[in-house]
């Protein structure tokens, strides 16, 4: 017990904990830096910028931890990007990411996470020990030296100044560039803005479109009876499908079923629930699909 006690002791000091604090936060910044097609001054920039930041706001407290803790939103975001590169390879967390985080159902969750067990074990090991030696900080009596945190200050500054002026070559070398769009954690924290912003859009849904009409009309007989079946199968996937060669018989009435047309290269404009079904439904797209949440016009249906 003196020894675990000795160690917890010895890995609690306020100077390692200051720089395992950095490294921790910086993760995905250099992953985003290594994965994102940007130039080399937004690259640089995504990692000096945040780097001054992180080290200036680390001296606030004379205790690490405590400020560690402060920036828990940000230790969060930081551990759902580096799952989500773990994921797909790069990308910061898109508005799409939020969305899913409380609308997926817990099967398709236990699903998803199936995949991530080695990425989600990695931040595990990376952020929980990190929040836990915050702790020991807070409530321990070793402090960092005012000498230190002024040393550390000056160095944060000249790091800052630096990724602001990267920022600004970054914006004179390419006219696309964007803080909010490409610079982390900003361009997260915006996409998660929109993601509320849409979430509370969708909760108005049934107001904003109360006097929207397809203005459909029909062109057959009007004497003649009309029966139409719509059937969604928006969550099904063709992997499990026995028409698209899943050993298992999925579709044993439809695989019956005479002059049935099966589409091996359909695509779909988006993967997600709350944009795939309105598509479906209307003649909204993934490239103008704020339009869904106008009260009339462009919904007009396909007749």
């Amino acid at each position: 017990m003196k020894r675990f006690n000795s160690i917890l002791t010895a890995c609690s000091q306020p100077r390692p904990l200051y720089f395992y604090y950095l490294l921790a936060l910086m993760l995905p910044h250099v992953g985003l830096s290594l994965t994102e097609p940007m130039g080399w001054p937004a690259r640089v920039c995504n990692v000096l910028l945040p780097l001054g930041i992180y080290a200036w706001i680390l001296t606030l407290s004379r205790k690490p931890g405590k400020t560690f803790w402060w920036l828990f939103p940000l230790v969060f975001l930081a551990a759902f990007q580096l799952v989500l590169l773990y994921l797909f390879g790069r990308s910061v967390i898109a508005v799409d990411m939020f969305l899913n985080l409380v609308t997926t159902n817990p099967g398709e969750a236990l699903e998803l996470l199936d995949n991530l067990i080695p990425g989600v074990a990695g931040v595990f090991i990376v952020y929980l020990p990190a929040l836990a030696l915050g702790i020991c900080s807070i409530r321990s009596n070793s402090l960092l030296s005012d000498y230190f945190r002024h040393t550390a200050r000056r160095g944060a500054l000249g790091m800052a100044m630096a990724g602001l002026l990267c920022l600004g070559l970054s914006r004179l070398s390419d006219a696309g560039y964007r803080p909010h769009l490409h610079l982390y954690p900003v361009n997260a924290g915006y996409n998660l803005w929109l993601a509320m912003e849409r979430a509370g859009r969708q909760t108005r849904y049934a107001e904003t479109s109360r006097d929207f009409r397809f203005q459909a009309t029909s062109t057959h007989d009007t004497l003649q009876a009309e029966a139409y079946l719509l059937v969604i199968g928006e969550t099904a996937r063709a992997c499990n499908f026995s028409l698209y060669g899943y050993p298992r018989a999925t579709n044993p009435r439809l695989s019956r079923l005479s002059g049935l047309t099966v589409f091996h290269k359909a695509l779909t404009q988006s993967n997600t629930t709350h944009k795939s079904v309105p598509m479906l439904l209307t003649a909204v797209s993934a490239a103008r699909f704020d339009d869904i949440y106008r009260q009339k016009g462009i919904l007009t249906a396909v007749r």
